[in-house]
């Protein structure tokens, strides 16, 4: 479990500054979001703790990547494409693994946890994020596991505290459980474009 409380502004922040104008999605900025949903992730419960270990793996590789002596290919998104398209590394399968499949993998659970957290910015305290957290999964997630992994994630959604709780979880200094939601919802609001 993460030492530092999480912060939905760290995350507002880094993906609103990951898209640039132009379309283009800057590395350390999306790698910067991700590392703090990763606390995220480690809030829900050791449960979830498979799910954090995965995205702080493929974080890795991205950082890796940028550290690497071709560390400029990967600034940006679309140049790490075409760096790997042009070099037949896609498939590769020794490490570092490819960029460009590790990103879409990082963008399939990024697709969760938006809709995760969208369901979590329109709940009321009574509402249950388990449920909600089994539908962002079936919405997203689900369509790329086999059978046993999903029931295996269905299960640990049935540990989640409740939407109250968790919203207190999440909620910065000085805000209340609204002031959370409506931050929520831009968040998801800057995710989108990401996707």
């Amino acid at each position: 479990m993460s030492e530092r409380k999480f912060q939905l502004s760290i995350v507002l922040d880094a993906f609103k500054n990951a898209l640039q104008e132009d379309g283009n999605l800057v590395m350390d900025e999306y790698i910067r979001g991700y590392d703090e949903l990763c606390i995220f992730f480690d809030m829900l419960g050791t449960v979830f703790g498979f799910i954090t270990s995965d995205v702080r793996e493929k974080i890795g590789i991205l950082q890796e990547h940028r550290r690497s002596q071709g560390g400029d290919k990967y600034v940006l998104v679309q140049e790490m494409f075409e760096f790997e398209i042009a070099n037949d590394l896609t498939q590769k399968k020794t490490k570092p693994l490819s960029g460009s499949r590790t990103l879409l993998r990082l963008h399939r659970a990024l697709a969760f946890t938006m809709i995760f957290m969208k369901k979590l910015s329109e709940s009321s305290d009574n509402d249950s994020s388990s449920s909600m957290a089994s539908g962002a999964y079936s919405e997203s997630l689900a369509n790329f596991h086999p059978w046993l992994i999903r029931q295996a994630a269905f299960v640990a959604m049935y540990t989640l505290p409740s939407v109250g709780d968790l919203t207190k979880k999440i909620s910065g200094p000085n805000m209340d459980e609204d002031g959370s939601k409506r931050v929520l919802k831009q968040v998801t609001e800057a995710i989108k474009p990401v996707l």
